[in-house]
Parts: C-alpha cells; structure tokens; sequence
C-alpha cells in the first residue's frame, strides 16, 4: 500500500448518467495517480430495482488490495434491499439508516466467508461512503475515513465523520477489545478504526462485529433535501480529501460549474486534476451527484468553454467567458460557507437515526485537509 510510481497514472474512468423519472444527474471519475494499483471502487444506481424512486450512490476505497472493495461495491446494495427494515418503510429515513447498518455488517459476513478469506490468502480491507437519495432525504452510511458532502448554493454540509483511531469513542473501542492506538493507527498498523474486511483486527469471539478493533458497521446521517438549494452531493475517496477541504470542493464545483464545465463526468475529472496538482498520491475516485436545484450556465458560457477546450486551453472560462486559472488553494480556502441561523431549518446538521450507535465524533468539524500520514497500512499484507 505504501508503494508509489515513477510518475502518475493520469488516464481516468470517467461515467455520466442521468434519471428523469428521479431528476438527478451522476458522473464519475477515477485516477490510479502515483499508487502501484488502482484499489477503489464505485457504485451508482440511479434507479433502486424495486425501489425506482430511490438512488444509491457509494465509493469504495481498497487498502492491501481490491478484492474488499470491488465485492463490497458488487454486493452491499444487494444486502441492503434485502433486509427486513428495507421493506418494513423504506422512505422513511431512520428506518433506512438502519437497513444500511444491517447490510453493511452482513456483506463483512460474507465476505469472511469467501474462500480467499478463509483459506488465509486474503487480507485487505476498505473504507466505504455510500448514500441512498430518497425524494425527501439523503441518508448517508460512513465506514472508514472516505466522505461525502452535500454542496448547497450558500453552505457546505458534512454528511460524514471521518473514522480515525485516535478519535475518542473509537479508541475505547479498540482498546476495550484488546488492540492499541500507536502512531495514531490501529496497533500501529491501520490508519482507520472502521472498514470492511480487515479481519485481523476482528478476532474476539466474545463480542460482536460492531464492537471488535475495526469495526464495519456504518454512522448514519441523514438530511432533509431542500429543492431550491441543493447543487451537489460528493462521495468521494481520501485521496480527494487529503488535499481539498470540504469548502474547497463545494467551491470548486460551483465556480467549475458556473463556468461551464457541464458534464459531472468531466466536472469530476476536473475535481481529481486538481487533487493531483496539489499533491495527493493516492488513487482517487469521486462520485458527484446533481440536484435540480444546482446553478445552471448560460449556454454561452458551455460554449465558450467548450471551445476553449477544443483550442487546448488548460484553463477554465468564468462567467462573462473570460479565462481564468485553477482555483488555488488560499483563494477558495479563506472564504468559508456562509452558514444559517441554528435555528432555521436549512442549518440543522444531518440527523443521527435513533437506534442505531454511531460511536463518532458526530459533532465534528472538518473544514480542513487531512494530514499525509493517513495511508490506511503502513505496508501491505
């Protein structure tokens, strides 16, 4: 995991799509960058079968390997839509939480059961961020340190808490299950405190999955959508967030946006471009997804910006078609979101679902980029 190339592998996986019927729009990039091997995975469903008013959306971040990840992206919804809170009232958001607990811990199941993993010739594990977007409701489930926010015309909201070993209430559970904090990892060893597979942090047979040293189960968090504010919903991997804040992103997407960068394909492109030039030397993999709600460009400014890309210009074109140049770090980061009155219903912050222990910091704020020592392992197994 800690290996890195010559030089960066900048071709990109790149995705759009978009549903009418649930009026969202999705695009995707991916970048292998300067890592040995591409270990993300992604997983958009604009369209739940059988649940067509509903979407899922989830990037898988791979560490040891990309055996977690790509099983976890191919399976969880499955295990989601199969449980009994699923068909108990999926629109209702708590209730929802709740399943995404249920089928996150059942896929860790499964994926112990594998016959890579029991023969012992399978050790890696990943982070996971997923949403479902309901017509009312984003309902976000976290494992590990990947992110999603949610991008409004005026604010930035966090959906997730990054899962670190030395946060408080993780901590005690490592160490109440008889692992330590060293370095800042998992017994030295591990840069995050929940994950899928990872099942050597996971051998108390005394206590239950949620409870063990590494822990799959997702923290919940949910919001009400709010139609004529929403922009964007961002998934995306730490290779992202190692170098971008969450208001450096929000920024970034709206002024790509408004400049006419349309396609999320390549506004995601665009986004992991930037990733790359401030110095992330992960493999990065961001999901954005539109709402109604998100500022639309002119259609001269599309087509100025489409002509300054077919002349070859790097640049990105403002909203009056002139050039201007990547947005820099101290430009986006000096100027914070505004954010509302505490008690006004936008401010609220996303809502943890009762029931359901999400031992996190949950009232964290995260407005900075993450330190560079946050490599998941610190070699691979």
């Amino acid at each position: 995991m800690g290996s890195f190339l010559d030089k960066p592998k900048t071709e990109k996986e790149q995705h759009a799509e978009e549903n009418s019927s649930v009026r969202l729009k999705a695009g995707l990039a991916a970048m292998q960058g300067w890592r040995v091997d591409m270990e993300d995975s992604h997983s958009i469903k604009l369209s739940i079968d059988g649940a067509p008013e509903l979407s899922w959306f989830a990037v898988f971040d791979g560490h040891g390997g990309a055996f977690t990840s790509r099983y976890a992206a191919d399976n969880v919804l499955n295990k989601i839509t199969s449980t009994q809170e699923w068909s108990t009232d999926r629109m209702d958001p708590e209730v929802l939480g709740k399943a995404m607990v249920r089928g996150f811990l059942q896929i860790d199941e499964d994926l112990k059961k594998t016959p890579d993993v029991q023969r012992g010739d399978e050790h890696s594990g990943s982070t996971a961020i997923s949403a479902i977007v309901t017509p009312t409701h984003i309902v976000c489930g976290n494992v590990g340190d990947s992110r999603c926010i949610l991008v409004k015309l005026n604010e930035v909201i966090e959906m997730s808490v990054d899962h670190k070993p030395y946060n408080q209430l993780e901590q005690e559970r490592i160490e109440k299950a008889g692992g330590t904090v060293t370095m800042r990892r998992v017994n030295g060893d591990l840069a995050v405190s929940r994950a899928l597979g990872d099942f050597v942090y996971k051998h108390s047979a005394d206590l239950p999955p949620e409870k063990q040293q590494v822990s799959a189960e997702p923290e919940i968090r949910f919001v009400a959508r709010t139609p004529d504010a929403d922009a964007f919903l961002v998934l995306a991997c730490d290779g992202v967030w190692d170098v971008m804040s969450n208001a450096e992103v929000g920024e970034f997407l709206l002024d790509r946006f408004r400049a006419g960068v349309e396609a999320l394909d390549e506004l995601a492109g665009a986004l992991i471009d930037e990733c790359l030039a401030r110095g992330s030397r992960d493999n990065m993999s961001a999901v954005i997804v539109m709402f109604p709600g998100a500022p639309v460009p002119s259609r001269e400014t599309v087509e100025n910006y489409r002509k300054a890309r077919l002349g070859g210009g790097a640049a990105a074109v403002s909203q009056d078609g002139a050039a201007v140049s990547t947005v820099s770090a101290a430009g986006v980061g000096d100027s914070n979101p505004r954010t509302l009155a505490a008690d006004d219903d936008e401010a609220q912050p996303p809502r943890v679902p009762q029931g359901i222990d999400a031992a996190g910091p949950t009232a964290a704020t995260l407005g900075g980029s993450r330190s560079s020592d946050d490599d998941e392992r610190m070699a691979s197994t």
